[in-house]
């Protein structure tokens, strides 16, 4: 069987879809838990806003939601934005890397 260009993009997707998931759940419970006071918006908030931007909608409920639905509701999409913005970042790369690799067999 033979390996497509197709079959290389979507191994890239699905990696940076996971590893957004997994960002994003590692920022909300270091916020959860109050890890090095990231709720303090200092220089740890700035690190997390970077590595995970939709992590702002935190500031919405609050460190105690007022509902476990909201809470579920604002943690879901968190994690699924940063997935979704993690997998447009690594196909905008795939893109220019193929570009750059067509090139240079020329």
């Amino acid at each position: 069987m033979r390996k497509t260009d197709n079959d290389n993009l979507l191994t890239v997707l699905s990696l940076s879809f996971v590893l957004g998931m997994a960002v994003a759940l590692a920022v909300y419970f270091a916020w959860r838990l109050n890890v090095g006071g990231l709720q303090a918006h200092g220089f740890l908030t700035a690190i997390a806003l970077t590595i995970c931007p939709p992590f702002v909608l935190s500031l919405v409920i609050g460190p105690i939601p007022d509902s476990d639905l909201a809470l579920v509701l604002v943690v879901g999409t968190i994690v699924f934005a940063n997935a979704f913005l993690y997998a447009g970042v690594a196909a905008g790369g795939y893109f220019v890397f193929t570009l750059a690799k067509k090139k240079k067999l020329r």
